[in-house]
């Protein structure tokens, strides 16, 4: 029979900061029909000297949703993952019947609680932890259970490298802080797309324990995580504590983003300190491979039809996946090729949810009343 090409959707380009995850199909699968616990597996992006494998006894908080949006309905009750020997134990588990599918979100560290609306996640910054989030949600079904979450760095890390000239004193610098009216030490936080937005304005601090060399530091620089912020129209202030003084100097004008390392420049003398703005480097933590990659292209299709037998339509595209209602309180995963038959003959409506798809092509024509491709994006 003639093949009807009906769509073809081309997919675009994803915006700074997003992620993309993969679900993965267990080799040789084989059919199964009792109940399967989801299992998750975990890559930090980093491409700076901060949080870049989880160890034993780390935490994330895991969360399943009914539907691929940050604010949507619980699917089950929250779960904390606990990384055991080289693998995440998921308490509760997340159970999926034959059928079934949800959408994996995670956060670390683990808090003890999350708000259901996880577009607002509170963070405390004054704790200095790196805080990693999953980005969109990964799905996962009863044949596709094994969600594998890419995380990545949402806060910006400011890290200070030091030199002395002329300077008389010492040089033990003893603690390190960041002031002014745009920063924050409390921030709320959306788990699908990273971005940040403060809640209460106040200062951060790091103890030190660092001689200041003439040459600066080779490694470890003393740093501090803050919210992303910019000093074209507001200003910032370094405080240095150095041989019990607390020295004071404005931020250069810089324009920050999440997921990024600034390195500082300074120079120390008896007079004070100086940033030499035209030295401050910028380094990504999450790998650049992932900050522009192609948007999952999501696709519903409506099909009204008489047929006693449907076969789905195929979807094009790359590691397409997806779920289908067949109009007869019954549903299935998308599989290429997927045939249903149904035991009336009133009128049916079969809905295809997918994504990674590029659009669809029609291999039943017989007995279609209806082509609903309203839902793509």
């Amino acid at each position: 029979m003639r093949k009807l090409i009906v769509l073809t959707i081309c997919t675009m380009a994803v915006l700074l900061g997003s992620c993309s995850s993969d679900s993965k199909e267990p080799d040789n699968p084989e059919p199964v029909t009792k109940d399967v616990n989801v299992e998750i597996t975990t890559d930090i992006l980093t491409k700076a000297i901060v949080t870049n494998r989880y160890t034993e006894g780390d935490q994330m908080n895991v969360v399943a949703k009914a539907y691929n949006k940050p604010n949507a309905e619980a699917f089950c009750t929250p779960s904390k993952a606990t990384m055991k020997g080289g693998r995440w134990n998921l308490q509760p588990s997340i159970t999926l019947q034959e059928g079934e599918h949800t959408f994996i979100y995670a956060l670390s560290p683990y808090q003890e609680s999350l708000p259901e609306d996880l577009s607002e996640i509170p963070i405390d910054i004054s704790r200095q932890l790196d805080i990693l989030y999953s980005g969109n949600s990964v799905p996962v079904s009863h044949t596709t259970y094994t969600a594998k979450l890419t995380m990545k760095h949402a806060l910006a890390l400011v890290s200070f490298n030091i030199k002395s000239q002329g300077y008389s004193g010492k040089g033990e610098l003893q603690k390190l802080g960041v002031d002014g009216n745009v920063i924050f030490n409390q921030a709320s936080l959306n788990i699908e797309n990273g971005k940040l937005k403060g809640t209460r304005q106040g200062s951060l601090s790091v103890s030190v324990n660092k001689a200041i060399l003439t040459g600066g530091w080779p490694d470890e620089l003393p740093r501090i995580w803050v919210m992303p912020f910019v000093t074209k129209s507001e200003t910032a202030t370094l405080e240095a504590t150095i041989d019990g003084k607390k020295r004071s100097i404005r931020f250069p004008e810089i324009e920050m983003r999440g997921g990024y390392q600034y390195i500082f420049h300074l120079i120390l003398t008896d007079y004070g300190i100086t940033f030499i703005p035209d030295q401050t480097e910028t380094i990504s933590l999450n790998q650049e491979q992932d900050e522009m990659k192609a948007l999952e292209g999501y696709g519903l299709i409506r099909i009204g039809h008489q047929a006693n037998e449907f076969t789905l339509p195929t979807l094009l595209g790359d590691n397409v996946f997806g779920s289908v209602t067949w109009g007869d309180q019954s549903g299935d995963n998308y599989a290429f090729g997927l045939t249903h038959t149904y035991g009336t003959d009133a009128d049916k409506e079969v809905v295809i949810e997918s994504w990674n798809t590029t659009g669809f092509e029609m291999n039943q024509i017989e007995g279609i009343t209806s082509i609903d491709i309203s839902g793509y994006e």
